[in-house]
């Protein structure tokens, strides 16, 4: 009897640690290249997600050849620098279920393209447009040594209705304890209307013992907390909730600050042309460097990567 064996396809992959230079901190994805978005079916998307068990699992593909341009010389110098762009597709993938856009995994596969891990499109990569199947097309800058900025949509919040409120802070009462004061409950607009926004009233945030189950009973799938910091230089703390969607508390979430930046700078009367450095306080925790267009509906997120490993996954 012959039995037939078939050579398994091979993917490289590789882990990153999103928002911090830390081994232990920020938040991990698995960044896996494919030939192309479609070389696998969804279903084995989905596994490979659950196999990782990464907050997000993040699937990449070449898009276009890079593209370099020009730059005018500096002022005092007498060449002109190039500048090199790149166009790749992208999926964001929980252990439960295909999300539509996530921040921390978007800046992984930058930072992972930037240094070249998973075969750099050319060398001197500066800007990369992912383009998304869900519609959406955040972009990302190598601004710095070690630091990547992405570009996302941002969106404002509404207050809750009357039974709305009353429902979340039920929620919350049992998520957070009934001695947390809450000072605000609101909806995000448009792609993020999935999303309650809670500010509460307490430099604890980091310390609260969060029972994370009680958001399963929340009409939201994404549950983002917000407080003031007490630490010099740091505007706002967050801690983020989603375990409908198969991650009890987010370590660093790139579109929860999408929703909390544009709301704390209006409500704190804090300048546009001033950037904001927030801290999600995760027990493995990071920090967002963050501009804010109000207007234009844009948020720019600024972070550290850490490359945790890197190797080839068997299909």
């Amino acid at each position: 009897m012959t039995i037939e064996t078939h050579s398994p396809q091979k993917f490289t992959f590789s882990i990153e640690n999103a928002f911090t230079d830390r081994l232990e901190g920020g938040n991990p994805a698995a960044i896996v290249r494919l030939p192309s978005l479609t070389t696998l079916p969804d279903a084995t998307l989905q596994t490979i997600a659950r196999n990782f068990n990464q907050p997000m699992t993040v699937f990449i593909t070449p898009l276009a050849h890079c593209e370099s341009t020009v730059r005018p010389s500096a002022p005092g110098t007498t060449m002109a620098t190039a500048a090199t762009k790149a166009r790749f597709g992208i999926r964001w993938f929980t252990p439960e279920i295909e999300v539509p856009l996530c921040g921390h995994g978007t800046l992984a596969a930058a930072a992972a393209l930037f240094r070249g891990t998973h075969g750099a499109c050319a060398e001197g990569l500066t800007e990369i447009r992912f383009e998304a199947t869900s519609g959406k097309f955040p972009v990302a800058r190598k601004v710095e040594e070690n630091r990547v900025e992405i570009e996302l949509d941002s969106e404002t919040s509404e207050e809750l209705s009357v039974e709305e409120d009353i429902e979340l802070r039920g929620v919350l009462a049992k998520a957070l304890g009934k001695n947390v004061p809450v000072r605000y409950t609101g909806r995000g607009a448009g792609h993020l209307r999935d999303y309650a926004l809670i500010e509460v009233d307490t430099l604890e945030l980091k310390n609260i013992k969060v029972n994370t189950d009680a958001f399963l009973e929340s009409a939201f799938a994404v549950n983002v907390v917000i407080a003031p910091s007490s630490i010099p230089g740091v505007t706002f703390e967050s801690r983020m909730f989603a375990p409908s969607a198969g991650v009890a508390e987010d370590p660093v979430c790139g579109t929860a600050h999408a929703l909390a930046t544009p709301y704390w700078m209006i409500a704190k009367n804090i300048s546009e042309s001033d950037a904001v450095l927030a801290r999600q306080v995760s027990a493995r925790g990071g920090e967002l460097r963050i501009l804010s267009d109000v207007g234009e509906r844009k948020i720019k997120l600024v972070g550290q990567v850490r490359n945790v490993c890197k190797g080839e996954l068997y299909i």
